[in-house]
């Protein structure tokens, strides 16, 4: 058992959180936060002020955003609303995805709602192929309704557009912004496969001409450093926050009560939250059942769609087998918070060799931190990057062991509070301030 004053030198030391581009991180925590105008409730919004960087000196901007579709990218883009900047952010998708999403009918007709004094969002169903076969068309009535809506502002600001996809890249030459920004979030080349080579091509370009480009995942950021060299000083990791409304009231060195659907099952909770799917690790998930009988394997979660012949779902069926393995389907934003406070133990049992997970920063890393509990996770780049609040295994042994230890010392692994102030120190509002600032200093050099 690691010495008392070895875990807390660690807990000391993880205060800096990342290495290299965050080194922001312990400045963040030097500084208050200012106060939200009472005017824009922020979904993030927790029970008390967050500590973050003051936003006085920021520019503001005329902010848009294409894509704001996935939740993430709306958490960290809508607190600009509240800090001197004006936001509208559109949400686009093709006709078959808004059937299958069952959007509701005012979608189809493209409204745009304003949902505080300085924050719109424009929804778009458009034809299939509208993004990547026939871009030209396809983007027109986003560019028709960006225009717009500045020649609505009655003082403009300068004009940046933050683009999710590099093939939005067309709506730079219609809307002619003062800054183009790519915001990256995943690996797109293995989105469309038949067109991975000409993806990356787009992408690699995308980041020669931006202004700033933001990646979500530090091995993402160090992979286009490498692959656009001449563009490495614009390049720029910022992960994702913790969401505030979830951030325990002070660190929880024990579990907390369980919320009513656990709590008639046996102690410890080892939990899992996110989609049940082929990039988490079946069989290490079985294992951990296998050598954890006493406890509860809780996956918290939609289950996958049946896939037989997939070796992936023979795994996953081998482990939701186990009997103390519980699927309990999907919970919401808000209820997520609840589970992880209760685990015993956090878990990020995901394949280290799937290239999604490789190129990907997983939400549920500041969604743990946020609830102060311990983390066990398979050995993930960006998880790596927090190895001083956590346990990172680099294989199956070292991922029990890791979770038998904490076990064994009644599931406080000693590191409570740092994951506490870490969570409090990066919220969503904090990296949403770290991005403006790092769009000042683009605009104030751009000649």
């Amino acid at each position: 058992m690691e010495p008392t004053s070895g875990r807390d030198d660690r807990a000391n030391e993880s205060l800096s959180l990342f290495e290299g581009s965050l080194e922001y991180l312990k400045s963040a925590m030097t500084h208050t936060m200012p106060a939200r105008p009472s005017s824009f409730v922020n979904p993030d919004r927790g029970r008390d002020e967050i500590p973050g960087e003051c936003a006085d000196e920021l520019d503001g901007f005329d902010l848009v955003i294409a894509d704001a579709s996935w939740s993430w990218t709306e958490r960290l883009f809508a607190p600009a609303a509240e800090l001197g900047s004006r936001l509208y952010t559109i949400k686009a998708c093709d006709w078959r995805t808004a059937l299958n999403q069952k959007r509701p009918a005012r979608d189809w007709f493209w409204p745009c709602r304003r949902l505080a004094p300085n924050y719109w969002e424009r929804t778009f169903i458009l034809p299939p192929g509208w993004m990547k076969t026939l871009p030209q068309l396809g983007m027109r009535p986003i560019a028709n309704a960006i225009n717009a809506w500045r020649k609505s502002l009655a003082d403009p600001k300068p004009l940046a557009l933050v683009i999710s996809y590099p093939h939005y890249l067309r709506l730079r030459d219609w809307i002619k912004p003062d800054l183009l920004v790519y915001y990256n979030m995943d690996d797109y080349g293995f989105y469309w496969s038949t067109r991975r080579e000409s993806v990356r091509n787009l992408e690699r370009r995308v980041v020669r001409e931006a202004d700033l480009s933001v990646f979500c995942a530090g091995s993402r950021a160090a992979e286009l450093a490498r692959s656009v060299p001449e563009a490495r000083d614009r390049i720029v990791h910022l992960p994702h926050g913790a969401p505030e409304s979830a951030i325990a009231p002070r660190p929880l060195d024990l579990p907390a009560d369980a919320p009513a659907d656990l709590a008639r099952l046996p102690r410890p909770y080892l939990g899992f939250v996110g989609s049940l799917e082929d990039r988490l690790d079946w069989p290490l998930i079985d294992r951990t059942a296998l050598e954890f009988p006493q406890g509860s394997i809780i996956l918290v979660g939609r289950a996958p769609k049946p896939a037989p012949r997939e070796t992936w779902y023979q795994s996953y069926r081998r482990a939701i087998a186990q009997p103390n393995v519980h699927i309990l389907g999907w919970k919401t934003q808000s209820e997520i918070g609840s589970y992880n406070a209760a685990f015993d133990v956090c878990l990020i049992p995901y394949l280290v060799d799937h290239p999604f997970n490789r190129a990907a920063c997983p939400t549920k890393i500041m969604d743990y931190m946020a609830s102060t509990r311990p983390v066990v996770s398979t050995a993930l780049p960006e998880c790596r990057l927090h190895g001083a609040l956590f346990d990172i295994a680099d294989d199956a042994e070292e991922f029990i062991a890791a979770i038998g230890r904490i076990v064994s010392l009644g599931s406080d692994d000693g590191r409570a509070k740092a994951r506490w102030r870490a969570a409090r120190s990066w919220t969503w509002r904090a990296a949403s301030l770290k991005f403006l600032r790092h769009l000042s200093e683009r605009a104030d050099i751009r000649p």
